[in-house]
């Protein structure tokens, strides 16, 4: 897969589209219509997008195009999510949030799920163009840390949309690396998706197919000894637990979905979805003290698991009113494949059906105050459900989940692990929300957010001498946190803009140590924009500030793509602190930005996993430009 074939894609469905309206050559030239003063009259506002959930829920939605430069330069997962994830210090690697969700999903899973944040963060979106649409988004950012994006979408018709988006992670080393192209992470996905609603609008077809290979270098830390000292993560010859691993994480998904309008506020619909996920470990030079256990081979690791599933949901849904109403029910079949597992001898089956039923609502009494809720039930004592409520005051929440164990917690069998347990279902329950109080300059909203779980299944360091250094555990207590939290930002003489949010946590019960969080935890912004040259030139210049106070942050284990909880290691509270350039000009946006510039006077930086040292002092560089015709 490779940018040759987006642009091959892109000659297709142009060749595609002037065959379907002939061969008219004034008609050929409707993308390059003008107006009498020979300006184009395409833009962001005549190629707008739409959501599939926006059509399901009938709301008559169109989104503009993001053209603006505020805050262009948080193009990492971590800074695009305001710090509230935790990686292994390089673009691409393994991720997790620092706050535990509530599970939304109820039923069996893998377990694999060290990247899913780059799978779910990839949400199809559907455009409504009057002529072709394309952007190209390109970060170079410092030592060989390089993201790419193409997204292209065109009506072919006016009501039969096609479109592609291409995405290109090729991140180098920051240890050891032997030069360019050396690479830590190497990432492609990609996904095709078209729309089609007939002319009456009694029928609609969305359809799409995803596709994400993702290759990470797993250097396992970086090699300490015992007069190892803090600054030593950071020095350039410093030396790698691991020399030949690496992770494969491979997911494709092919959805459709398809309505039939019986009446105006009546619809029947269907949403199929078939999943398929392939992780792998391979290391060919296993032989060193970095894996405690042997179960399978010492000279050569070669584990795998895939999952697939295949999920059928059919209901209806509609309007009465003001009120969105939605009932369905959905089958879902799902298989586990292990490489060495002996499956005859597991308590549960690998592969099986699951029932659901379940329903959405959505009441909008005016334009200041929605209700929302959704539930799902698996027929026994597995379900979710949620509700939020928003108005001009405030705004409030809840979500309560029983889940199912995922099979990697359940069950597993490789190289250097094995395990079977007999967990339970987890339980989880969140209840959060905030006042709001808006004027044209200042912006206050203070919160809080409460979580409790109960069976809570996570990987712990094995303190035990059994040999295996991270097991899989099911807390026989409770853990319950409350978080008070701020959000202020204020606007001085209509250019200056200051930013804070600023989060607290409690930690009232915690079984077994099992969740581990930042007490304090603070993201800050100052900065200055404004538009010169007659509208031309639209720009923000700032710094941004992260900040969390020290606490034994979740280490990793490559082997089995497990984030566990240790108490060896304190993540130091060490201020990350960026100045940053964000300009639009015309239909271009650019950036640069100087990353953790309080490295040049220390000899530290942050370490956001255990032994995982962060981001350096090195400057980024991006720019993405859009086309309209």
């Amino acid at each position: 897969m490779s940018i040759r074939f987006v642009f091959v894609a892109a000659s297709v469905v142009l060749a595609f589209q002037s065959a379907a309206q002939g061969d008219d050559p004034q008609r050929r030239r409707g993308s390059k219509i003008i107006d009498d003063s020979t300006r184009s009259i395409y833009g962001p506002n005549t190629s707008r997008y739409y959501y599939e959930d926006d059509f399901f829920l009938n709301r008559n939605t169109l989104h503009t195009i993001d053209t603006a430069s505020w805050n262009f330069h948080q193009f990492s997962y971590v800074q695009r999510n305001s710090n509230s994830y935790q990686d292994l210090g390089n673009i691409g690697t393994a991720i997790r949030s620092i706050y535990t969700p509530v599970p939304e999903f109820i039923g069996a899973s893998s377990g694999f799920n060290a990247y899913d944040l780059y799978w779910d963060s990839e949400t199809i979106r559907y455009y409504d163009t009057k002529s072709p649409y394309s952007n190209m988004k390109v970060i170079l950012g410092g030592k060989g840390r390089s993201v790419t994006r193409v997204n292209f979408s065109r009506n072919i018709t006016p009501r039969w949309n096609f479109g592609f988006n291409f995405r290109s992670l090729l991140i180098d080393k920051q240890i050891q690396r032997s030069g360019k192209g050396d690479r830590n992470v190497r990432s492609t996905y990609i996904d095709l998706y078209s729309a089609f609603h007939t002319k009456d609008s009694t029928y609609s077809l969305f359809l799409n197919y995803r596709r994400n290979y993702h290759q990470a270098d797993e250097y396992g830390g970086v090699l300490t000894g015992d007069d190892f000292l803090y600054r030593d993560f950071f020095l350039v010859n410093a030396q790698r637990r691991l020399s030949e691993a690496e992770s494969n994480d491979t997911r494709y998904n092919l959805h459709v979905f398809h309505q039939f309008k019986l009446a105006p506020a009546f619809q029947l619909y269907h949403k199929g979805d078939f999943y398929k996920s392939k992780n792998k470990f391979n290391d060919s030079k296993p032989g060193n003290s970095f894996y405690d256990f042997i179960v399978v081979d010492s000279a050569l690791t070669r584990d795998q698991t895939e999952f697939k599933s295949f999920r059928n949901e059919a209901g209806v849904k509609g309007n009465l009113g003001k009120l969105f109403f939605n009932g369905y029910a959905a089958v879902r079949n799902y298989d586990m494949d292990y490489k060495y597992f002996y499956e005859d001898n597991f308590y549960l089956d690998t592969s099986d059906d699951e029932l659901y039923i379940g329903g959405r609502m959505a009441l909008q009494l005016d334009s200041l105050i929605e209700v929302k809720g959704w539930a799902e039930w698996m027929m026994d004592d597995r379900y979710l459900a949620q509700g939020a409520i928003r108005t001009k005051w405030f705004e409030a929440y809840a979500k309560r989940s029983v889940s199912t164990p995922t099979f990697l917690q359940q069950a597993y069998r490789g190289s250097h692990d094995v395990w079977l347990n007999t967990f339970v279902n987890m339980e989880a329950t969140e209840i959060g929300g905030n006042l709001i109080y808006k004027t044209k300059n200042i912006s206050v909203l203070p919160g809080v957010r409460f979580s409790t779980f109960k069976n809570y299944i996570f990987f712990k360091q094995n303190v035990a001498d059994s040999g295996q250094r991270v097991l899989p555990l099911q807390s026989s207590g409770y853990q319950t946190l409350v978080s008070p939290e701020l959000n202020f930002s204020i606007t001085l003489f209509n250019h200056i803009n200051f930013t804070t949010q600023a989060i607290y946590t409690h930690v009232i019960e915690n079984s077994e140590n099992a969740i581990q969080v930042p007490d304090v935890f603070v993201n800050n912004q100052v900065s200055y924009s404004n538009i010169w040259f007659k509208g031309n030139l639209d720009f923000q210049v700032g710094v941004d500030v992260h900040w969390k106070s020290a606490y034994y942050a979740p280490a990793y284990d490559p082997v089995i793509q497990q984030f566990y909880v240790q108490q060896d290691f304190s993540a130091p509270s060490f201020p990350l602190l960026d100045i940053f350039l964000n300009a639009k000009i015309k239909h271009a946006r650019i950036f640069v930005k100087y990353n953790n510039i309080l490295k040049m006077f220390s000899d530290y930086a942050a370490i956001p996993t255990p032994f995982y040292p962060g981001i350096k002092n090195i400057v980024d560089f991006g720019f993405d430009w859009s086309f309209y015709d």
